[in-house]
C-alpha cells in the first residue's frame, strides 16, 4: 500500500497481538483476544476517513494517510479523532497552495455563523465570542478548505468575498428547477 498505511497497520497489529488477538482490516470481530479498545475499528475508521478526504479533495487517499502518519507522534487511538480529522461535510474548496487560498479569500473578512457580523479572524468572532472549533462548529454556514501542498484541511467562517458566489450558485440551481 503506502508508507503511512504500513506504519498504521503495524501499530494496530502490535496492539492486537499484545492483547492476544489478531488484526482484522475490516473492523473488529471476535478473535478470542482480550482487546477492548477496538483497535481494528479505529484502523477501519482511519482508512475510511482518508478515503473520504481523497474523494472530497481529488487527492489519492494513500497520500492523505501518509501525511497524517508523518505528523502523528503519539498513539493512533488518541490521534485519530473527529477533532483532528474532521468529517468533510458541506461546502469544500481545494487549493494547491496557501498562497492560492489567500488570493482567493482576498480581504481578510469572514462572516460569523452565529451573529452574522464580519470578523477578521476565520475561526473566532470577537463580537459574540463564537468559535468555529466549538461544539456547534460553523452551523453549516462555513466552508472546509483543503490545501494540497500541506495535505491539510479545516473548517472556517465563510469569507465575505465568497458570499456573493455562494448566493449566485444557489440562485442558478433554483433557476434550473
Amino acid at each position: 500500500m503506502s508508507v503511512g498505511y504500513d506504519k498504521l497497520k503495524a501499530a494496530v497489529d502490535k496492539d492486537c497481538k499484545k492483547d492476544g488477538g489478531t488484526i482484522h482490516l475490516e473492523g473488529c470481530v471476535t478473535c478470542g483476544g482480550k482487546c477492548f479498545h477496538k483497535y481494528c475499528n479505529k484502523f477501519k475508521w482511519v482508512i475510511d476517513r482518508a478515503k473520504a478526504y481523497g474523494e472530497a479533495t481529488g487527492l489519492i487517499w494513500e497520500d492523505v494517510l501518509d501525511s497524517w502518519e508523518t505528523d502523528r507522534n503519539y498513539w493512533y487511538m488518541n490521534y485519530y479523532q473527529d477533532c483532528n480529522q474532521p468529517e468533510i461535510k458541506g461546502k469544500v474548496r481545494v487549493f494547491g497552495t496557501i498562497l492560492e487560498l489567500k488570493e482567493a479569500i482576498g480581504e481578510m473578512k469572514f462572516r460569523c455563523p452565529s451573529c452574522e457580523k464580519e470578523s477578521s479572524n476565520p475561526y473566532e468572532c470577537k463580537a459574540c465570542g463564537w468559535k468555529v472549533y466549538g461544539l456547534l462548529g460553523d452551523m453549516g454556514k462555513g466552508v472546509f478548505v483543503y490545501v494540497k501542498e500541506q495535505l491539510r484541511g479545516e473548517t472556517m467562517f465563510m469569507p465575505v468575498s465568497w458570499e456573493q458566489e455562494e448566493y449566485l450558485k444557489k440562485w442558478m440551481e433554483e433557476k434550473k428547477k
